[in-house]
């Protein structure tokens, strides 16, 4: 029988806060060219969710940028209708037009290793600038995009992997901003069914096994099994799906995998800390568009708003508002004690939309996530690991593995399918039998 491992790590899943109410993580967008996820959803007969939503940014001057349903509106050649059908209410044209010459870099970069060697080095400030882009537009709009996008500013994110999510999002496709969003949690909605289909199809799950190291044969210079503390597990073949900081803290553990560069390596890598809240209001507060993203409130942290009762089922009957608010950068926003956070959020909150100035808090929930997503700064990309290891039967996935997509989200859903499918050939003799260390 053929056993085969995979390592996973989900990270705030499954939290509890005040009077029991749940949240599986921050938010997270599923955009128009994530079709692999969207043919996972049908072949497992769910909808989970959204239609195709609007959206908004503001600042602490208000509303600023609107953005339509861009397959619903004529198509025009890319950029054209990004450009022409996003609604700047602030910024001037002629700032716009400035970033026009960015698009020589946006083409030249192919995602190659090349391309990223070339860009990497640089932060994504110095590329606007170097290529005219105005000092407004940045401001506004491109170091925005950025702090919910990459999760850090500009001088802190590889001009690499901006090209990489400019193209991606914005400048491949004009519906490719599209978005829905999970009507629920991403692990009720999605994972607990996908779950359910491999345990059918004789998949073992096991939860709370932390991995502390593998198993080296040195004859043949096998991994033949992971060990979570003194428990020991046989395997042909083992695939890291983990994130940077679970690597890093199985690498600390390791005696193993501490030999070898490529894992020695990632210690060199970071991850960016995320803040979630999510508020009960005691009266209904109207939201125009039921996800939003803001800038200007704190110089290196960005974040987002989500009407809930819009987008989430178990809120649509609500007689108060819920209402969620994510904030990534978010190192000087982890240590204040959850009061002052939540008088920060309402504040930022009245903002952006008055009536929740007048709206009481009813419930709350504040969730710290520190270390939780992939920081692709300047000169990361030499660190980043590659699917096949050094280890012949070993591999890696997740959003963080050098690959040739341009998202970051369905990354980790592709990279695992093509780690899976690199695995060799003779994975395709599982007797129905694998078993997933689950690190939490």
């Amino acid at each position: 029988m053929f056993l085969f491992v995979i390592v996973l790590h989900e990270s705030g899943a499954g939290l509890s806060f005040s009077h029991q109410l749940s949240c599986h993580h921050f938010l997270a967008g599923f955009w128009y060219p994530y079709k692999n996820i969207f043919a996972l959803v049908d072949e497992l007969g769910i909808q989970p969710f959204t239609n195709w939503t609007q959206s908004a940014q503001y600042s602490p001057n208000g509303l600023e940028v609107e953005s339509p349903i861009f397959q619903d509106v004529p198509r025009l050649p890319s950029p054209l209708g990004t450009f022409i059908y996003t609604k700047f209410l602030r910024l001037p044209i002629w700032d716009r037009l400035s970033s026009l010459p960015l698009m020589y870099a946006v083409v030249d970069f192919d995602n190659s290793d090349k391309s990223w060697r070339k860009y990497d080095t640089r932060t994504a400030r110095e590329l606007f600038k170097e290529f005219g882009c105005s000092e407004r537009v940045y401001k506004e709009a491109f170091n925005p995009m950025l702090l919910v996008g990459l999760f850090a500013p500009g001088e802190q994110c590889s001009a690499a992997a901006t090209l990489g999510m400019l193209y991606y999002f914005i400048l491949a496709h004009q519906p490719d901003f599209d978005v829905v969003w999970c009507r629920g949690t991403v692990g009720e909605r999605i994972f607990k069914p996908w779950i359910a289909r491999l345990e059918q199809q004789g998949c073992e799950f096991l939860s709370r096994k932390r991995v502390t190291d593998v198993v080296l044969d040195k004859v043949s210079g096998l991994v033949t099994g992971i060990l979570c503390g003194n428990e020991l597990f046989s395997a042909d073949a083992v695939v890291f799906c983990v994130g940077i900081s679970a690597m890093q803290r199985i690498v600390a553990s390791s005696p193993v995998l501490q030999e070898r560069d490529e894992f020695l390596n990632t210690c060199n890598l970071g991850a960016v800390d995320v803040l979630a809240v999510r508020l009960w209001l005691d009266r209904k507060v109207s939201i125009p568009r039921p996800s939003n993203a803001c800038f200007g409130f704190d110089s290196s942290t960005g974040w987002t708003f989500f009407d809930l009762n819009a987008l989430h089922d178990e809120y649509q009957d609500e007689q108060g508002t819920v209402v969620e608010a994510d904030f990534y950068h978010a190192n000087q926003l982890l240590p204040l004690n959850d009061e002052d956070i939540v008088r920060k959020v309402q504040s930022y909150l009245s903002t952006c939309i008055p009536g929740f100035a007048e709206a009481s808090i009813v419930d709350r929930a504040v969730v710290r996530f520190p270390k939780a997503v992939t920081h692709f700064f300047p000169g990361s990309y030499q660190y980043l690991m590659h699917r096949n290891t050094s280890f012949p039967n070993v591999f890696m996935a997740g959003d963080w593995i050098v690959n040739q997509h341009g998202s970051w989200s369905q990354v980790c859903f592709l990279c695992d399918n093509e780690t899976v499918s690199h695995v060799p050939h003779h994975i395709a003799q599982l007797d129905k039998s694998v078993t997933c260390a689950m690190e939490t």
